[in-house]
């Protein structure tokens, strides 16, 4: 039997774009692999973000030969977009994943979540990547309620998990850690860090190409076939034939795995990078340098960058394009948080894409017969996530199908009436948030 998936499209959306701050801080992996005609592997990996990148690292380390394809270049993607939040844990708190899948499943993606960030760790000590790992990562309360369930989270992250890593600030000491009036308490987690998250992903695919793994870049896929026992995926370029493919492209999977597509939401998020500030002015903004994030449904997040920009994240859209003038449209959030940094210059404005589930927890599974593995559905909170789920599919696709299955098990819901009406579903949902975030605050 024949079975086909059709090409993603989400990237072309970039292809008009200014350069981030992170690409104008970085060289390009540039590789030299060209696919011309035919390639014989073991495993295909399609997309070149950290899932992709950790599937080839840990399969090519366990003897597989592997190739690439990334439609664009390296890091194109969110891998290279995001806000630089390595945070532990889902993007759910644990209370909420104990209610729906019981405390013993909750506690293995808990244990899961705090290896994902030392394996990140240990990748960035081990290759010398220089991706500037600060720690700490502080949220910040919004609304009133936000307050207890503060420290009940301390309480039963210590009690249940024996997690000692919160520590509480109440509305005085948030407004000496961060200069702003628009909170009433914070949250710090000291198991989490911040970085630039282009600089660990090319750092990464470097690894790869040492490990002899092909990489493709400017090499979009347009179909995937299962072909007898194995399967052949139809690039641009050519055909590269494999025993086994990983599809690891996020937000931009599009219409990759067919129907898979209604299991999340494509949503565009937006960040902005001001002119460098200067180490003594950050620090009268963010006193001990944490990333922070916020409490509402749309949240602001933002961090300050290796020279001392400030990196600031806000902003959602469903549509199929991105807004027309993000750097007005971020801007705008920023300048309501700190109105002392209205008037500073915006360097760089850019966006990406991301998959939300309705969960809220990534999507792992299988397809044709067990030949293709996906995981996608990191919801914000992917950039520790997506290392974890590269190990965990080369483990899959090594024999050892246990810790693959604490995602692979979870139950996703489908988007209502299927992707036509994903978009107008999900905005209605938004607007709902909006307005309640706005009564609330």
């Amino acid at each position: 039997m024949l079975n086909m998936f059709t090409k993603n499209k989400t990237y072309e959306q970039h292809d008009n774009e200014k350069l981030s701050f992170y690409r104008s801080s970085i060289d390009d992996l540039n590789s030299q692999d060209i696919l011309s005609s035919t390639s014989d592997v073991d495993i295909c990996v399609i997309g070149g973000g950290l899932t992709g990148i950790s599937s080839a690292l840990n399969l090519s380390n366990k003897g597989f030969s592997v190739a690439l394809c990334e439609a664009r270049k390296i890091g194109w993607g969110a891998s290279g977009r995001n806000g630089g939040q390595l945070g532990i844990g889902m993007r759910k708190d644990q209370y909420t994943i104990e209610k729906k899948l019981g405390l013993s499943h909750a506690k293995e993606l808990w244990s899961l979540g705090l290896e994902s960030v030392r394996d990140v760790k240990n990748l960035i000590k081990e290759h010398n990547i220089n991706c500037h790992l600060v720690n700490g990562v502080m949220s910040t309360a919004c609304f009133e309620k936000d307050i207890d369930e503060y420290k009940s989270e301390i309480e039963h992250m210590s009690k249940n998990y024996n997690f000692e890593g919160y520590k509480f600030f109440n509305k005085s000491a948030i407004r000496e850690e961060i200069n702003s009036k628009m909170y009433l308490a914070g949250l710090l987690n000291s198991g989490s860090y911040h970085l630039n998250p282009l600089k660990l992903t090319i750092g990464l695919a470097k690894i790869i190409q040492q490990n002899k793994v092909k990489v493709f870049e400017n090499t979009p896929v347009e179909n995937i076939y299962e072909k007898g026992d194995r399967v052949e995926v139809i690039t641009n370029k050519g055909i590269i034939k494999a025993n086994k493919v990983v599809v690891a492209c996020n937000g931009y999977l599009d219409s990759l795995l067919g129907s898979k597509k209604n299991k999340f939401i494509p949503i565009n998020n937006y960040i902005v990078a001001t002119e460098p500030l200067g180490e003594q002015k950050a620090k009268e903004i963010i006193k001990n340098n944490y990333a922070v994030c916020d409490t509402r449904f749309i949240i602001d997040y933002y961090r300050f960058s290796e020279d001392w920009r400030m990196i600031f994240g806000g902003g959602e859209t469903f549509t199929s394009k991105f807004v027309k003038n993000s750097q007005s449209f971020v801007h705008k959030r920023m300048s309501k948080v700190f109105p002392q940094l209205k008037n500073v210059r915006i360097d760089y404005s850019w966006g990406g894409t991301l998959a939300i589930t309705i969960n809220r927890l990534p999507h792992f599974g299988t397809l044709m017969n067990n030949k293709l593995i996906y995981a996608f559905g990191y919801s914000g909170h992917g950039l520790a996530l997506s290392v974890l789920a590269g190990k965990l599919i080369s483990e899959y696709l090594n024999g050892d199908k246990q810790r693959f299955k604490f995602f692979s098990d979870i139950n996703h819901m489908s988007i209502p009436m299927g992707s036509v009406f994903r978009r107008p579903i999900y905005s209605s949902a938004i607007l709902y948030y909006k307005i309640r975030d706005y009564l609330n605050s």
